[in-house]
């Protein structure tokens, strides 16, 4: 048995350097992993690339989680997952604990900079999706509907309803690919299963309350697409709850945007600010666990049966509905972001002009486009 410590130092080391986003995440887990570690044979990295895929949760920290799964087992794939995460949720905490009560001008100008940056980010991200998930005439119609739907129908339980909706959409009315049927994986998988069980257990229970942890949890149990999904329905749960303001929420998370590692660690900012529990810190950590359980638990309950599933057409189908319906999800958000008065006056819609233009011609990283933009807003706060 391989060391579970292994597992955790090179992941910490990604953790530190995984810049630019879930995509670039896989380039360097495969980089790291595959051709010069040779843990997993590149067949194999992409079966589990395929799986965090086809499932909702973080799909790079997922990934990371599998590999070191295959090479030490629980602890393995434990320790993977938290050496990637760690550096970025602890920056994140400094930063939730940095932001104070921004009183100042030059703290204030900095949060708008921020807040100015993730917009920016969020739009190119639902521009990005929109050509990935819903490429076509039915895809959009998808993607509009729920649009439609989430926009003028604000309940939690409304976004599980038009995501399964989409997905029983697509596996009417969209094509699938024609891969073959999968071979059978040995094994009952009994653990897998009892994972699966307590996912929608705990899902279930988070719609009977309004427990911003629940609410936590919700989001990372919905997250189709890609980690800005995420954003929409924590801002549910922390602006729409009332625990914190849309200039906070958006702060943390434009500067989410500078660190490396995973999207999802976002959640260690707003554990922070809320003080779960009485400590930023323990705050911080409950919140990484709400957002980054249901992944997980996904994962191990699919890592057994997932080949019994991918391989069949309707499978594929209810998949493109889903994603399609994300694509609709994330516009509510950007236009509640922007409803909202994110956007302050002419000097705002211009720099944020600007920062999307940098962004999507990749003019610089988006750490330094970060940087920039936190610096510029200090100063002409």
């Amino acid at each position: 048995m391989h060391s579970a410590w292994e597992c955790f130092m090179v992941a910490l080391r990604l953790g530190l350097t995984s810049f630019g986003g879930p995509v670039a995440h896989v380039s360097y887990f495969r980089e790291e992993y595959v051709t010069q570690k040779g843990w997993v044979s590149e067949e194999r990295f992409g079966e589990l690339m395929s799986l965090t895929q086809f499932i909702p949760g973080p799909g790079s920290s997922q990934l990371g989680a599998a590999i070191g799964y295959e090479r030490a087992g629980l602890l393995g794939g434990f320790a993977a997952w938290l050496g990637f995460t760690l550096p970025s949720a602890i920056v994140m905490v400094l930063v939730a604990l940095g932001i104070g009560d921004l009183s100042g001008g030059g703290a204030e100008g900095l949060l708008r900079g921020l807040k100015l940056v993730a917009l920016a980010v969020v739009t190119g991200a639902l521009l990005g999706m929109r050509q990935s998930l819903a490429p076509d005439l039915k895809r959009i119609a998808i993607a509009m509907v729920a649009f439609l739907a989430l926009y003028f129908a604000t309940a939690a339980w409304m976004t599980i309803l038009v995501i399964a909706a989409a997905g029983l959409v697509g596996v009417y009315f969209l094509p699938s690919d024609e891969k073959g049927e999968s071979e059978p994986i040995q094994g009952k998988g009994i653990l897998g299963w009892l994972a699966l069980v307590v996912f929608f257990v705990i899902l279930i229970l988070t719609f009977a309350s309004d427990n911003a942890l629940g609410g936590i949890y919700r989001a990372g149990a919905l997250v189709f697409g890609g980690g800005h999904v995420v954003l929409p329905m924590l801002r549910d749960t922390m602006v729409g709850g009332g625990l914190m303001s849309e200039e906070i929420f958006l702060g943390g998370y434009g500067a989410t945007q500078g660190v490396p590692g995973p999207v999802f660690t976002f959640a260690a900012f707003l554990g922070a600010r809320v003080e779960f529990f009485g400590s930023p810190w323990l705050g911080a950590g409950a919140a990484i666990g709400a957002v980054f359980l249901p992944g997980m638990l996904l994962l191990g309950g699919t890592m057994k049966i997932w080949n019994r599933l991918r391989g069949r057409a309707w499978a594929q189908r209810a998949v493109q509905g889903a994603n399609a319906a994300v694509v609709g999800v994330l516009g509510v958000a950007l236009a509640q972001m922007a409803a909202s008065g994110s956007v302050g006056g002419w000097l705002d819609a211009v720099a944020l002009v600007a920062l999307f233009l940098i962004l999507r011609k990749k003019l610089i990283p988006v750490w330094a486009l970060v940087l920039l933009a936190a610096g510029g807003g200090w100063l002409l706060g």
